[in-house]
Order: C-alpha cells, then structure tokens, then sequence
C-alpha cells in the first residue's frame, strides 16, 4: 500500500478528493485539518489535527511528522493557500508534492496578473481595468454605459478580496461596492459577458498535457446567497467538447508556466456570440465538482497520484475530451451528487412528467 497524507480533509474539495483516490485499492489515505469541526467530515480512515497553514513553520512541523509516522509517499492539498506552502518548501518535506511552482502559483492566484500576461499573448480576455480610484470607476460607466460591469477581487497578495464578485449597474453601485470590501487598489472591473460558464481541467506533467475535460455549469449551490447568483460551488455541470477550449485551455495554462506541472483549471465566461474569455486560473488544486469526472470515468486525483509516484496509468486516458459529452453532474446542498446523461434525463422527463388538468 502506497500512503497518501490528504490536507485540509474536511474540506469539500478535498473530500470529494479522498472519494477519487479511494477508488485505488493501491492507496492508503492519511487526513488532517486545522479545523477542530471540520477534520470530522474527513472520509479518510485516519484524521489529525494540524495547525493552519498561515503559521508556516508550525503547519510544516505537524506535516512532517505525519509523513514520518506513517511513512507518506505525496502529500495532496486541495486549496491554494496549503498548495503554495507546500510548493514553496516541498524541499523541506519527506514525501513527495504534484503541485506547479510557488511563482507560478503567485501568477494564477492573481487575476490582475493572469489577466495581464493573457492579454500581452494574444489570448482571448474580458476587457478590464484595474482600480485604485473613483475616478477609475467613472471613467469605466462613462465608456460603457449601458451594460454591467464586473468588480471583483483582483487576487491582489494581502488584500483578502477573493470572493467579492458583483456585476454592478451602475457608478454608485460599483463604488458602495468597493467601499465595503475596502478594495480601493485590490480590485478590477471587466466587461459583462452574458454567454455560458464553461471550465476546462488538465493534468501536466512538467509541460506535457496528460488528459483534459471540459464541463459548462448551469445552476449553482445556494445561488441566493451571492448577489451575483453565482458561487463557487456548481450544482448543475454538464461535459461538453468544444475544440476552442480544447485550445484555449492550454494555451492559456502554459502561458503562465510552459513547464507547467500538476493540476489547472481555467474558467471561462462566453459573450453573447458564445465566443469564450479566459476569465482566471486556478492551479495546484481540483476545486470542488471534480468527483464528477472520477464517477463518469476520469479519475484526476488517481491519475495525478499515480504520475507523481512514477507508478504506470491504465488505461491511458485521452489528450483531450477525455469523457463523452452531454454526461450531467447534479447535487446541492446535503444532497446528491448523482451522474445522469443527457438522454436520461429527456427519457425520464419524456415518460414520467404528470401534467396538469387538461
């Protein structure tokens, strides 16, 4: 048995992690979190408590320790601020890391930064503006009157703002926005773009791309509780294959780092002609909805386990579309996921829909 130390385990993405590797009889999987209520939701057999990754050397400490109790081959973190600190001093540790370098980490967690460098090759991007001022703020509704814009987290280091998304109206709107996030100089507008959310998800093993699926998302966990309607959870996906993501998809992760290595995930927001924008990356983690891909048959965890190990693939998963389109991922909150095709769903909704009086 292969030991694996999975961190953060009680969190959503690293559950539905353990989920995925749990499926490998070869893997022996070791959880731990730093919080005292969540290390509970942990799936895997083992659980320890561990400091936050915010105090380094403490967090690194407890880490190291577990890898040498239980003689851990890789440690697997499945949020970005555990995956930069592991990349960051994955020197220092006993076990093995699958995760890009800590400057390309820094890149991808900066969508002012991410946005600039797609920009300066060419890549599809929202129109955008950084914004440090009012008068920044009036300059945009005065070039773009009729039609929302997009504030949101600039993905600045030390500002804090990485949720606060909002498609405002209006001029007042935008600045009581930004007032109230205290994101004067931490934030960033872009063009509204009314088109289909669709993520492409590739493996990369130092430049090379292993495998890769795209999904457009269709409804979301608890929309009422963002202003925008969106949040980070899915509850609605669905696989599509689309040859300009299949395009865009890489060229926009390598652009960041040509020697990419681990996982990426780049979102995309369509415009009204379904032409789709680079929207940001996210790097060194799977988010949240990626069981989806190991129940239909893509198993990205394993996968990744296996190529930072050295261990053989079997079978080898396609390039690209590596799973039939028109596969549904459903669930919400303390319910589901179920995995249901496309036809499934119009055969079910064909023979068992009861009408009303005629």
């Amino acid at each position: 048995m292969t030991a694996i130390l999975i961190t953060a385990a009680g969190g959503p993405g690293a559950v539905n992690m353990t989920r995925s590797l749990q499926l490998d009889p070869g893997f022996e999987l070791v959880g731990c979190d730093a919080s005292e209520y969540y290390v509970h939701l942990a799936l895997t057999p083992v659980r320890h408590l561990v400091p936050r990754s915010s105090d380094s050397e403490a967090y690194l400490a407890a880490i190291i320790r577990l890898c040498e109790q239980y003689e851990i081959a890789l440690v697997m973190p499945n949020n970005s601020l555990e995956a930069h600190t592991l990349s960051v001093h994955r020197d220092r540790l006993p076990a093995k890391v699958f995760l890009p370098k800590p400057w390309t980490l820094d890149i991808a967690n900066s969508k002012w930064r991410s946005w600039e460098l797609w920009r300066s090759k060419g890549l599809p991007v929202p129109e955008s503006w950084f914004i440090e001022t009012r008068r920044d703020v009036a300059d945009i509704f005065r070039r773009h009157p009729h039609r929302p814009i997009w504030v949101r987290g600039a993905g600045i280091p030390g500002k804090g703002i990485g949720g606060a998304a909002l498609p405002c109206r209006s001029r007042a709107q935008a600045e009581a926005w930004i007032d109230f996030y205290r994101g004067w100089g931490g934030m960033m507008a872009s063009e509204y773009l009314p088109g289909e959310n669709l993520t492409w998800i590739g493996l990369f093993d130092h430049g090379r791309l292993v495998t890769s699926a795209s999904r457009r998302r269709l409804a979301y966990v608890i929309p009422h509780v963002s202003p925008s309607g969106i949040t980070g959870a899915p509850a609605i996906s669905e696989i599509v294959h689309r040859p300009d993501l299949n395009e865009l998809g890489p060229a926009a992760a390598l652009a960041v780092d040509p020697e990419l290595h681990g996982v990426s995930f780049l979102d995309f927001k369509c415009d009204e002609h379904g032409q789709p924008f680079i929207t940001e990356m996210n790097a060194g983690r799977f988010g949240t909805t990626h069981h989806f891909y190991s129940a239909a048959g893509l198993n990205l965890p394993v996968i990744a386990a296996r190529l930072a190990l050295g261990m053989p693939i079997e079978p080898v998963p396609p390039v690209f579309d590596a799973l039939p389109e028109g596969l549904l991922w459903i669930r919400t909150l303390d319910a589901g996921p179920t995995l249901i095709s496309r036809s499934e769903l119009a055969a079910f909704t064909a023979t068992m829909t009861v009408g009303g009086p005629s």
